[in-house]
């Protein structure tokens, strides 16, 4: 299956505990979205995680090979996750990829999933839209899962699910 982008609905939160609520409403909103990045990547959630804002680009990088995926994403591609097909929907990015096809990910960033390779699985990425409360998505997290850590497991998606709706909300 070449790189697909599939809208993929978030099953329902897992509860935050209120002292990390707390201590996220406490940070200004860009703040607590990259705490909110080292907790999902602290429950292995994904091995590298992105933070855009629509139409702003990167803000944030952070876990396995952040540094080299932010100059990727920096090149001046038009392309982001956050403005990815889907709308308001979560999205699952997975397929069979070779380095040097065109796909609809930001430029260069199949090569970066690829780890080398020239050809092979892209692994499983979750772009998570972040919403205000009217609705509008003003950024997303993007989950890289390499193909070796497999898909999230039973208890990552409420967690994710809870974290993206507690992020989303501190933008108001």
């Amino acid at each position: 299956m070449p790189v697909s982008i599939i809208p993929f609905n978030m099953p329902e939160p897992a509860t935050i505990p209120p002292h990390i609520v707390a201590s996220l409403e406490a940070m200004s909103a860009d703040q607590a979205v990259i705490q909110g990045m080292d907790l999902l990547l602290g429950i292995e959630a994904a091995d590298t995680i992105v933070y855009e804002r629509v139409g702003q680009g990167v803000v944030h990088t952070a876990g396995a090979g952040a540094e080299v995926l932010q100059r990727v994403l920096e090149q001046g591609d038009v392309r982001s996750f956050a403005d990815q097909a889907g709308g308001n929907s979560a999205l699952l990015l997975v397929g069979q990829a070779h380095a040097d096809e065109e796909s609809p990910l930001p430029a260069g960033v199949v090569r970066f999933l690829l780890e080398g390779a020239e050809r092979g699985s892209i692994g499983f990425s979750y772009v998570l839209p972040l919403k205000a409360s009217d609705g509008q998505r003003w950024g997303a997290l993007t989950l890289i899962r390499r193909a070796a850590s497999g898909p999230l497991n039973h208890e990552q998606p409420n967690l994710c699910e809870g974290m993206r709706r507690v992020l989303s909300r501190l933008y108001d």
